[in-house]
């Protein structure tokens, strides 16, 4: 889903709450502007993109917000933490996999940026590989799908990921209350001879 920009007066707004926590010189209100995207899995909570264009090259920072309290989205699963122990996380077999994309795209590990492969042609390093290994990947792509742990009611989300520099077929585990944890099975790419197993 695209990015909806605020009027005037609504990023005025936005800008004045964010500029509590925030330097509040670092986002003025006649060179920044403020948009946001709903999210599928939060009741009450969005995302928020403020920009300052008052600098080269332009920078945005992203918040989780109900309109009232804004949690900087900094890398760490604190805020999105946060955000999920306020009981506004409702997550189900078509959104499952949309919260763990923003999960991922949010939280910086100790294994680096980890990305969900949904549709291999939008992969940003796909030019990168070689045509062997493109076709290889391509061949041995699947998209993403959901299972139900039927004890303990987690999704499980199979998918292709880039994790630890590395593309592998992982299951991820997501409780209901948000916590996700990985489990790499198979590199995607690791001979070009046979398939998964």
């Amino acid at each position: 889903m695209d990015w909806n920009r605020l009027d005037k007066t609504q990023s005025q707004q936005i800008l004045q709450h964010i500029s509590i926590a925030a330097d509040p010189g670092m986002f003025a209100p006649n060179s920044s502007e403020a948009s946001f995207k709903p999210l599928s899995f939060y009741q009450d909570y969005m995302i928020y993109r403020v920009t300052n264009y008052a600098t080269l090259p332009s920078f945005s920072l992203d918040f989780l917000s109900d309109g009232e309290s804004f949690h900087l989205l900094d890398g760490s699963p604190s805020p999105i933490s946060i955000v999920n122990t306020k009981g506004t996380l409702y997550l189900t077999e078509t959104n499952v996999i949309d919260y763990v994309e923003f999960y991922l795209e949010n939280i910086r590990g100790d294994d680096g940026d980890i990305y969900m492969i949904g549709d291999v042609e939008n992969l940003p390093f796909l030019d990168s590989l070689s045509l062997d290994q493109q076709v290889n990947l391509k061949q041995q792509h699947v998209a993403p799908s959901i299972a139900i742990n039927e004890e303990t009611e987690d999704f499980i989300v199979l998918c292709d990921l880039f994790y630890d520099g590395t593309l592998v077929q992982a299951g991820i585990s997501v409780t209901t209350s948000g916590e996700i944890n990985i489990q790499p099975r198979e590199m995607i790419m690791a001979s070009h001879a046979g398939g998964r197993a």
